[in-house]
């Protein structure tokens, strides 16, 4: 007999509440592969009536060893045939594609050795649980981001590294392993919620919550010892102080964070700047601590610089740079043409970079001369025609990396820009009004700065090393608030009176820029997947809602928009064959039948265009280099 790729491991003790919805969503899977490995503890109440009512032949009742979970799950996993063992509570409800879909990431990502999802609790409260992609060491020096019942690990690769549960905790037990498993694994999240976790008074983290405190801070520590070597008495006394946010001297708190930066062992595992961010987030740093912790980085930061036929702006954007004292400034031509800036470029006293294709605004990132920079360095990347205001300060770096360290799920954070002083003959000033107005509604105060929940493209911004991101989604960012503005050039030309060097700039515009000319703002809705504007939305329903009425049988079938749902609909009303583009992390378009069944879905990211079968099965996956 085979055995089964998945074994699915519930522990109960006197469950019978709940136990019964639990069971239900994992024998109901999509995903049928699997055996139920239920391992009770004594129960005194009905819970075995309630399994043995469920006749199913991939069930199987352990008798635990009566030691608590830990000792529970260790039986268990010893016990578990599968090539990948799957947590779940006796009181939770998994979506019925949660098997599938983790098996799926997980045979895509060879290098991840324990995914989770996403998850809703309910009962008490209904908040979503966004744990990040990418689980990052420094992350898990935060907190515990993987889900402990939204758990699916590869079994030989624990057994054989002998990462059991800790049995002499009694809580916290998940943290503490996950911490173990990062050192020789990586750690993801799929990101879709495919659980409901039952928060209630009986559940540990609520009855329990300051000894799961304690815990998890003596994990920490452990973790902070594990990369550098080793903690001396004292000073794990004080970095336990320092996890817990108690007061300490500033100047004490600043040394113990330098020292540790300097002896991390295992900087594959935790760069020194992201340890330094674990101690900023739980209390900031001050603010002269906190320059002069990045005035190295900062100094030594690559700014790039994308050019293309555009002298212009270009040479007003290093001048920029130049008088705010960077040092280490790139120019990246694509394959420009333009005489004028040729000239410019052979002269220039920075690097430039030239290219023999024009890869338009994603050069750092298609190709591959960049890569090394791209991985494992903080940089800034900028199109030409993106200034600062102004009023910005020169310094604006620091306040940058303040933000990003202190917000380690965003992947880079620019300027805002600005709005308020676009001229009457710009002919797209309403398309531009309409299309950015809506990143800023968004807003979140970092001390006395505004700051904007806000995609960025390639506009002007700080990144974080790729292999840090936390998120696949290129344009995970926030945008800074006034004085931390920038211009858009483009938009203060007037289009009747184009240069010389604009009018051949337009000429040879391959359609990287969204503000050429000849782009609307509906247009853009359409180019991203965001759907077109509410006022239009809600017109066009109308008038089709009023046409369906009439009853024609030419109206019976009729295409149509509502939000993110496009295609055929009965009567205006109900729909047939529609597809659904949900913009993210990556951007997920999906065709459906009666608005709910899916037949296929075309998923894209920063790297790939991957196609599923029923929104589960995956049969085609292509590197985006090879498509285009």
């Amino acid at each position: 007999m085979y055995p089964p790729r998945v074994s699915v491991v519930i522990p109960t003790r006197n469950s019978e509440k709940y136990l019964k919805e639990a069971l239900d969503s994992i024998l109901g899977q999509t995903f049928t592969d699997f055996e139920l490995l239920i391992v009770d503890d004594n129960s005194t109440d009905g819970t075995l009536d309630i399994i043995r009512g469920c006749e199913d032949a991939r069930i199987t009742v352990l008798k635990g060893p009566g030691k608590g979970l830990a000792a529970a799950l260790n039986f268990a996993y010893r016990e578990a045939r599968g090539e990948f063992i799957a947590r779940m509570d006796a009181d939770d409800i998994a979506d019925l594609t949660r098997l599938g879909k983790q098996v799926a990431f997980l045979d895509e990502h060879l290098d991840v050795g324990v995914c989770g999802t996403k998850f809703q609790q309910f009962m008490d409260g209904d908040a979503i649980h966004h744990h990040m992609e990418n689980v990052r060491y420094a992350d898990m020096l935060m907190g515990c981001y993987i889900g402990h019942p939204t758990a699916m690990l590869r079994r030989r690769l624990f057994v054989e590294n002998n990462l059991f549960y800790d049995e002499s905790m009694r809580f916290s037990e998940d943290y503490d392993l996950w911490t173990r498993a990062i050192q020789i694994t990586k750690l993801a999240n799929v990101q879709e919620v495919l659980l409901r976790y039952r928060r209630h008074n009986e559940s540990a983290s609520i009855a329990h919550m300051d000894a799961m405190h304690r815990l998890d801070v003596g994990v920490k520590v452990r973790m902070i010892g594990y990369l550098v070597g080793g903690l001396s008495s004292s000073d794990t006394e004080q970095v336990t102080a320092m996890l817990r946010g108690e007061s300490i001297s500033e100047a004490a708190r600043m040394d113990m964070v330098v020292k540790l930066m300097a002896s991390i062992k295992r900087t594959d595992l935790c760069s020194p700047f992201e340890l330094a961010s674990v101690f900023h987030q739980i209390k900031p740093l001050a603010k002269d601590d906190f320059i002069r912790l990045c005035r190295d980085i900062v100094s030594e930061i690559p700014i790039f610089v994308i050019s293309f036929n555009h002298l212009t702006y270009l040479q007003a954007s290093i001048a920029y740079f130049e008088k705010a004292g960077f040092k280490n400034i790139h120019i990246i031509d694509n394959a420009s043409s333009y005489p004028p800036l040729i000239e410019y470029l052979h002269a220039s006293p920075h690097k430039v970079h030239y290219m023999g294709i024009n890869y338009k605004h994603t050069v750092l990132f298609d190709s591959l001369k960049f890569k090394e920079i791209v991985d494992s360095k903080y940089f800034v990347l900028t199109d030409p025609d993106v200034l600062p205001v102004e009023e910005c300060p020169l310094d604006f770096l620091y306040v940058f990396f303040d933000v990003l360290l202190s917000h380690p799920a965003k992947n880079k954070i620019g300027f805002s820009l600005k709005l308020d002083d676009l001229p009457d003959h710009y002919e797209l000033k309403e398309n531009v009004l309409k299309w950015e107005g809506r990143f800023y509604e968004k807003l979140k105060n970092h001390g006395e700065l505004t700051v904007y929940d806000a995609p960025v493209d390639t506009t002007f911004a700080l990144y974080r090393p790729r292999a840090q991101w936390r998120t696949s989604d290129f344009f995970s960012a926030f945008r800074m608030g006034y004085p931390y503005e920038a211009r858009h050039l483009p938009w203060y030309r007037d289009l009747s009176k184009l240069t010389d060097e604009e009018i051949y700039y337009r000429s040879l515009d391959q359609g990287s820029s969204n503000w050429n000319g000849t782009m609307s703002a509906e247009q853009l809705h359409k180019k991203y997947g965001t759907g077109v504007a509410p006022d239009a939305n809600a017109a066009q329903a109308s008038e089709l809602d009023a046409l369906a009425a009439k009853g024609s049988f030419g109206d019976t079938f009729r295409r149509r928009r509502i939000g993110e749902l496009r295609g055929y609909f009965l009567n205006g009303r109900w729909p047939l064959l529609n597809l659904q583009t949900v913009p993210g992390e990556s951007i997920c378009t999906t065709l459906y039948i009666f608005g709910k069944l899916p037949l296929m879905s075309k998923i894209t990211d920063s790297r790939h265009h991957m196609y599923r079968v029923f929104g589960v099965l995956p049969v085609w996956k292509k590197e985006k280099e090879d498509i285009e």
